[in-house]
């Protein structure tokens, strides 16, 4: 679509944007008839079982005839009542509460909110900051701006948001981590934490937030050992520790969290994008019984609820999400499917002389190109390796998503991350197709 006739106002309105028609699976259809194979789930990750499924479609649509909409203020329902206990139920123990929402910066927004009131319940009114991560990224309403490390995306809003205090990541390819050891990286990443509440004050940090693998490090992956030393962290400055899994839950990384690969527990868990598998907007913030309980006993009020928290259709479509996991076994298939694709990366993209790294867990993974790989020089913006690299697999039938960070840490980074659906055989012949255009791209193109 033309975007200077459109009525539409996009989110880049100089752009022109593909009239999508169709699809079904993992493949798309655009209004040309030009078929494509989704490695991105929908671009955004949520369309983590393949689209046009009829299941679905039907559990949405006897919900709308059942029941179509009622305000959490007023009364719950059955598939909000249900949704929540399945969640609990996948959740690590002590993890047995869940406020729903529209979508991932809505679920950290509450997870914000439930912290203030955590700390007012018990009479800590003093604590209200926030640390988090740099780069990371938690969402597009305020609150979640506020706490995302991103300064290209902040700085033109930054007179609205209110100051956290950051850290750097813990990302290894470049920076201060550069050629550590996993244990002291961990170590490093935590007692750099641990330094930026004491310099807030402990006295007054409500909260510590970060993604156990985030696409604005481009998709790398801390050490395991980190996580669990975060969590010493908050417990001994009685923060606590938010875990950002929008992107990474439901099985994405081949483990209902992420974080369930370290053994370390955070207080609140915020999920979307995979739980309504993009059939309807959802979100959830899973949160422990100890903070709920908390706050339930000082007789808090959570007033500040949006129109469709909890919806029971949303809620329905996320029952069923969970039921074509569990029936079909996408789990596990998320867990094998994981393994080829990083055995595909090792042996078709790692030894390409313009690939710097590949990263990343499971069903998400990223891959950065650079001008010089022995000094990991990223490209050049002028070079446009994150529009150009899309569009070579465009014309080889696949829909890929590739990004420019421009940070100190972070370059030009193509994700990965294909629905739990997806046929080994289109994963197999995508990773090739990406070998071919990154080769196809070559010196002219890519490296100077």
């Amino acid at each position: 679509m033309d975007s200077g006739r459109s009525a539409v106002f996009y989110r880049s309105p100089g752009d022109d944007y593909t009239l999508f028609v169709r699809a079904e699976g993992c493949r798309l259809w655009d209004a040309t008839g030009h078929e494509l194979v989704d490695l991105t789930s929908g671009v955004s990750g949520a369309a983590i079982i393949g689209q046009g499924r009829e299941d679905i479609a039907e559990a949405m649509v006897e919900q709308v005839r059942r029941l179509s909409y009622m305000h959490t203020v007023a009364g719950t329902t059955l598939p909000q009542e249900q949704l929540a206990q399945r969640l609990a139920d996948l959740a690590p123990e002590g993890i047995n509460r869940v406020m729903f929402s529209s979508g991932g910066s809505e679920a950290n927004e509450i997870a914000l909110r439930i912290a203030r009131q955590y700390h007012l319940a018990r009479g800590d009114a003093s604590r209200w900051k926030v640390v988090g991560l740099a780069p990371s990224y938690h969402g597009a309403t305020a609150g979640a701006l506020s706490m995302t490390g991103r300064w290209d995306i902040n700085r033109s809003y930054q007179p609205y948001l209110f100051r956290t205090g950051k850290v750097p990541a813990p990302v290894t390819y470049r920076g201060q981590y550069r050629g550590l050891a996993s244990e002291e990286v961990a170590r490093r990443a935590a007692d750099a934490l641990d330094a930026a509440i004491e310099s807030e004050g402990p006295h007054s940090v409500s909260a510590f937030i970060a993604e156990p693998i985030a696409l604005s490090t481009g998709m790398a992956v801390p050490p395991d050992e980190y996580w669990p030393l975060v969590r010493e962290v908050c417990d001994r400055h009685g923060v606590l520790f938010i875990a950002d899994e929008v992107i990474t839950g439901m099985w994405r990384t081949g483990r209902f969290l992420a974080l369930d690969h370290t053994g370390a527990v955070a207080d609140m868990t915020t999920m979307a994008k995979g739980l309504g598998a993009g059939y309807a907007p959802l979100g959830a913030t899973l949160i422990s019984e100890a903070v709920a309980d908390t706050i339930a006993a000082e007789q808090r009020r959570m007033a500040e609820v949006h129109t469709y928290s909890g919806s029971a259709q949303s809620c329905a479509v996320g029952l069923a999400v969970l039921d074509a996991i569990e029936s079909e076994g996408l789990a596990e298939q998320a867990g094998k499917k994981g393994d080829l694709l990083s055995d595909l990366l090792a042996d078709l993209i790692e030894d390409l002389r313009w690939v710097g790294d590949v990263r990343g867990r499971g069903l998400l993974r990223g891959i950065e190109l650079v001008e010089e790989r022995t000094e990991r020089i990223p490209l050049p913006p002028e070079v446009e390796v994150t529009r150009l690299l899309p569009e070579a697999m465009w014309q080889r039938g696949f829909l890929a998503r590739a990004i420019h960070h421009g940070s100190a840490l972070v370059g030009d980074v193509m994700s990965v991350n294909p629905a739990l659906t997806i046929d080994i055989e289109d994963l197999e012949r995508g990773v090739a197709a990406l070998r071919a255009s990154v080769l196809e791209l070559g010196p002219n193109r890519v490296a100077r």
